[in-house]
């Protein structure tokens, strides 16, 4: 058994250096560099305000964009990658237990992840000067249960289809946007609703005045904490849906 976890190890560190050393972490720097120039021009104007940051910077660069396709590069690799390049048949060859494969992979693509999109926020939030540190408190915890919960669903999308990135652009983009902004409750069966019920409540308590973005009787928002706890609720059922698939899957 020690001798599995070791193996384990080796293969979490391995899939993520290489991971790191992808054409991802190029797409990422390059997005990110963009998003930091915007966040400069915007942040030239003294009389900013958080809640102009929360409203011009973050809901609409950041949550739409960056966030999903910084999870989206890293989750969809975790197996896809290996399916493309012709190298998992080797991993499930070997005497390693799938449960162990699958969880070594799952950590490697998630780090890069995670760590893309907490760094990228406090980069930008860093650039935006006094409102987006003020924003900050209201944001990363949100970002950090959203950024777990997308990784979970574009590992799955990798478990089960073979050109997965291409399939979660079109969710992250696209599914997620449109009914993401539903009337009623469809809204819910989102990542991103969710997301932004938990930035709400936050920006609430810090008595920050999002204009026109939250109204309750076509927005139809949860609680802070029923959002955190379906955030991560929707990350551990999505990591064990994939994990029951993979070790039951024949690939190729």
């Amino acid at each position: 058994m020690r001798g599995e976890f070791s193996a384990a190890g080796s293969l979490f560190w391995v899939s993520m250096r290489r991971l790191v050393r992808s054409r991802q972490t190029v797409v990422s720097l390059v997005l990110l560099g963009f998003a930091c120039v915007a966040v400069m021009s915007w942040a030239h104007r003294r009389d900013r305000s958080p809640a102009e940051f929360i409203e011009q910077v973050f809901l609409t660069l950041f949550s739409t964009l960056l966030l999903p396709v910084f999870c989206l590069s890293y989750g969809t690799a975790g197996i896809a990658s290996d399916r493309e390049e012709r190298t998992l048949v080797y991993l499930l060859v070997s005497p390693l237990p799938r449960s162990l494969v699958f969880a070594a992979k799952a950590m490697a693509s998630m780090a890069p992840a995670v760590a893309w999109s907490m760094g990228g926020l406090a980069a930008l939030c860093w650039l935006a000067g006094e409102p987006g540190r003020t924003a900050w408190p209201v944001l990363w915890p949100s970002i950090l249960a959203t950024s777990i919960a997308y990784s979970a669903l574009f590992l799955l999308f990798s478990v089960l289809f073979q050109r997965a990135t291409l399939l979660a652009l079109a969710y992250a983009l696209f599914l997620e946007t449109l009914v993401g902004n539903l009337p009623g409750i469809a809204k819910r069966l989102t990542i991103s609703f969710y997301s932004r019920c938990q930035i709400f409540a936050a920006a609430e308590e810090l008595d920050l005045r999002l204009r026109g973005l939250l109204n309750p009787e076509i927005f139809l928002p949860v609680s802070g904490a029923a959002a955190q706890f379906a955030l991560w609720a929707a990350s551990l059922g999505l990591l064990a849906i994939g994990l029951a698939i993979f070790r039951r899957r024949e690939y190729t």
